[in-house]
């Protein structure tokens, strides 16, 4: 399952991070995917939910890099709808 981030990261591609992002599984490095709903609910700050390990799949442009990850397990149905993501 392919899932985009819902906040671009403010990185180039060229930078050490934007490089250590697309190139982690070649440098050993996992990716573990936490998502909330929502930042705040009245002043309450959301938790988040840890999705599982994900692999970079792909980005566009840059600064900010809109990160494509690919999602090792199937996110849990009753996730989906909270998600509204396209899947």
């Amino acid at each position: 399952m392919r899932v985009p981030l819902g906040e671009p990261d403010p990185t180039r591609e060229a930078s050490s991070t934007g490089q250590r992002t697309i190139h982690h599984e070649a440098l050993g490095s996992r990716v573990l995917l936490f998502v909330r709903e929502q930042r705040r609910q009245g002043t309450v700050t959301e938790p988040f939910v840890c999705l599982g390990f994900a692999r970079y799949e792909s980005h566009e442009g840059e600064r900010p890099m809109a990160i494509r990850w690919r999602l090792e397990r199937e996110i849990p149905a009753a996730w989906l709808p909270v998600m509204a993501l396209a899947v």
